[in-house]
């Protein structure tokens, strides 16, 4: 056993900081651009379901690169890696700021998705090779921080970018310069990389990283019970009765960013199976709030204590994921963890839309319950009981 009164190594080093900053910046940019995605597709002259369209081609780029930015990132280097995704992701937007017509909008959400999986695989893969063992739920907690701030501010910023005249390029053309930015702090991410491994070639074994699965089959399940929220949050109030949510996921966002503040320590300090188990439990206690909601306010409490449970699942997940990898595997054990998250949104709200039409909204909320209860039973049979 460790002794408490021994010193804790340094968590908060010039690396981690300008990661920290990088996810910051790649997920505001993100929200930004989405959260008005439909909107501008009709500025531009489309529709709604192209919109629509158009985003499922941006989530099947992603899939799609993640298979590959693994071994990538473990092949040429985190700081390579992250660069790469960082141009291709400000080239993107660029082009879709300067030339918003729907061929150049539908190309560049194939650059857009690629950009981001490529950023974040290598960003990931990197936040666990400078972050101290014993602190790594911790270091995680305070990493994917960054996601959740950018949820909370990235919506209010692309709006006020916009403005009453309908500014729509000016979103593109900040996005643009703020990955600018995020280019040059992956530039000054240096330090001494895990040894890589051997290789003669492109293998398809490399781009999986078996260690990693039980925790990426129940990041799966986590991001395919909260695509009913980002899917169909908005109607189902609607359909109920509710008006005035528009503070749902900023309110949301708030319970992530308190509990990330705290979940970190007590992760490494405990378990991250034990986190995972009780972070479930307190999803499927939000999903049951949202069934059971009939006014505003049951509803924005249970947005936060959902935000309070996705908050406390998600750096204990990612640390089961990766504390078994070995450090030259780190690209590979990320894109795979990422890969599962990605199937979960992108068939979720296929099936949830599915589910609707035949059993109505409160089934697909107490579905969503349902599989957060059975990722409480899978948890305890598949994760590790200790923490490192």
């Amino acid at each position: 056993m460790r002794n408490t009164s021994d010193p804790q190594p340094r968590l908060w080093s010039l690396n981690f900081i300008l990661l920290v900053l990088i996810t910051l910046s790649a997920f505001t940019v993100r929200q930004m651009a989405m959260s008005s995605f439909p909107l501008f597709v009709t500025w531009a002259g489309g529709s709604r379901a192209l919109a629509g369209t158009l985003t499922l081609l941006l989530t099947g780029a992603s899939l799609v690169i993640r298979l590959f930015s693994g071994p990538l990132t473990d092949r040429f280097g985190r700081r390579a890696m992250m660069l790469a995704g960082a141009v291709l992701y400000a080239l993107a937007m660029l082009l879709i700021a300067l030339w918003p017509v729907m061929g150049m909008i539908a190309a560049m959400q194939l650059v857009f998705g690629a950009g981001m999986a490529l950023l974040t695989t290598a960003s990931s893969a990197a936040v666990v090779d400078v972050t101290p063992p014993s602190r790594l739920g911790e270091g995680l907690g305070f990493f994917t921080l960054g996601n959740s701030v950018a949820m909370a501010i990235g919506p209010g910023l692309g709006i006020a970018l916009i403005g009453e005249g309908g500014n729509y390029r000016l979103i593109y053309f900040c996005a643009a310069g703020l990955l600018v930015l995020t280019a040059l702090l992956s530039a000054n991410v240096r330090y001494q990389m895990p040894l890589r491994e051997k290789s003669a070639g492109f293998r398809w074994r490399d781009v999986l990283e078996t260690s990693t699965i039980p925790a990426a089959v129940l990041q799966l399940l986590v991001t395919f019970s909260f695509s009913s929220v980002v899917t169909y949050i908005t109607s189902y109030a609607q359909e109920v009765g509710i008006s005035g949510i528009g503070s749902f996921f900023t309110i949301y966002a708030l319970g992530m960013i308190l509990v990330r503040l705290v979940i970190g320590r007590l992760i490494d300090r405990r378990s991250e199976k034990l986190a995972a188990m009780v972070s479930l439990a307190v999803m499927a206690a939000a999903f049951l709030g949202i069934v059971l909601a009939r006014s505003r306010e049951p509803l924005l409490a249970a947005a936060f204590v959902l935000g309070l449970g996705q908050g406390a699942v998600m750096p204990a997940l990612q640390k089961a994921a990766m504390k078994r990898v070995p450090p030259q595997r780190r690209g590979a054990g990320n894109s795979t963890y990422h890969i599962f998250g990605d199937v979960g949104t992108g068939f979720g709200a296929a099936a949830w839309g599915l589910l609707l039409e035949g059993a109505g909204f409160s089934a697909i909320y107490l579905g969503a319950a349902g599989l957060c209860v059975g990722g409480i039973l899978l948890a305890a049979l598949i994760l590790d009981r200790k923490s490192s």
